[in-house]
């Protein structure tokens, strides 16, 4: 994107000239951006030096509301980068490399919070299916060209139309997965630095950033360690890739870590051990309907001798 049109979206910003999708998605990309771990400068002499550049313009004073003085401060900078013609090229590598779409308007997302469900139709009326904590975007202007969908955090079962002339593929930091037509559970979960695939129906293409390549086909699962880029491929039930869509709740070796994941996403409550050490802790679990959430953590108990309370959505596991 060049400095013309980011000047356009920052001066909107601050002139409240954008919708609400754009001054949500701004606001994603600013949080990033002005963290303490992201500058636009190489060193500190240059920084000083911006600095000085930047003292000799003056920038039209806005009115914004108290809380938003220090982002508006901060955009308004941004603004004088470009009009400065400084720094630009190293401020747009560095930011579109790290939110890339705040600058495509195009661009929509589709989000759930801890514990809901949500069945999203898009353009080309492949379906998805989304667990609790979940942000996904795609192009709905150029979608129909190029079947892309990026899956920022979270679960998601898709269901996709079959067109031979355009793959569908799905976006992550770790990995992309691509296919033709079928149908396939994704999680990404950053946090742990981990995704897992598992196939329905169909045949996938999973491939890291490393350019490694895994093909999947019905009734094949895969686990990917980013951190250790280590793949795990193995046969799991294909019925099992969207159980949690109909209700139902499965486990496979996971750890403590994975199923507190879970919890949150799938049922909005927070999970914790009281002085239990939980690091060898594997769980193995297939419930196919589950009514109550209580109902999962009995079982969950029940497999390494536990008890449990409930304060709210907050769930304690103890001896």
């Amino acid at each position: 994107m060049d400095s013309e049109k980011f000047n356009k979206i920052v001066q909107k910003y601050l002139n409240n000239g954008l919708s609400q999708e754009g001054k949500e998605t701004v606001d994603s990309w600013y949080e990033i951006v002005s963290s303490e771990e992201v500058s636009p400068f190489t060193d500190s002499q240059h920084r000083d030096k911006v600095r000085a550049e930047i003292q000799s313009v003056v920038i039209p004073k806005q009115t914004p509301v108290l809380q938003l003085q220090q982002k508006r401060k901060w955009l308004s900078i941004a603004a004088v980068f470009l009009l400065l013609g400084v720094t630009s090229s190293l401020f747009f590598y560095q930011n579109e490399r790290l939110f890339p779409f705040i600058f495509n308007s195009s661009l929509s997302q589709v989000t759930t919070a801890a514990g809901e469900m949500r069945e999203f139709v898009l353009p080309d009326s492949s379906t998805i299916f989304l667990s609790g904590n979940t942000r996904l975007r795609f192009d709905r202007v150029s979608f129909h060209k190029e079947r892309k969908v990026y899956l920022d955090q979270g679960e998601a079962f898709f269901n996709v139309r079959h067109d031979t002339q355009h793959p569908f593929s799905v976006a992550m930091d770790a990995l992309d997965v691509r296919v033709l037509g079928t149908s396939f559970n994704v999680h990404n979960a950053p946090s742990l630095q981990q995704v897992s695939v598992d196939v329905q129906s169909g045949r996938v293409r999973v491939t890291s950033k490393e350019q490694q390549s895994h093909i999947l086909t019905a009734g094949k699962s895969l686990r990917y360690d980013a951190q250790k880029r280590l793949f795990t491929c193995f046969d799991r039930h294909a019925e099992y890739a969207n159980m949690w869509t109909k209700g139902g709740f499965t486990l496979d070796g996971a750890t403590f870590e994975e199923l507190a994941n879970l919890m949150l996403s799938r049922y909005g409550v927070i999970l914790k051990a009281e002085n239990i050490d939980t690091r060898s802790f594997r769980y193995s679990l297939l419930m196919p309907q589950v009514d109550t959430v209580e109902q999962v953590i009995t079982m969950i108990c029940n497999i390494h001798q536990l008890k449990f309370r409930r304060d709210k959505n907050e769930i304690t596991l103890y001896r």
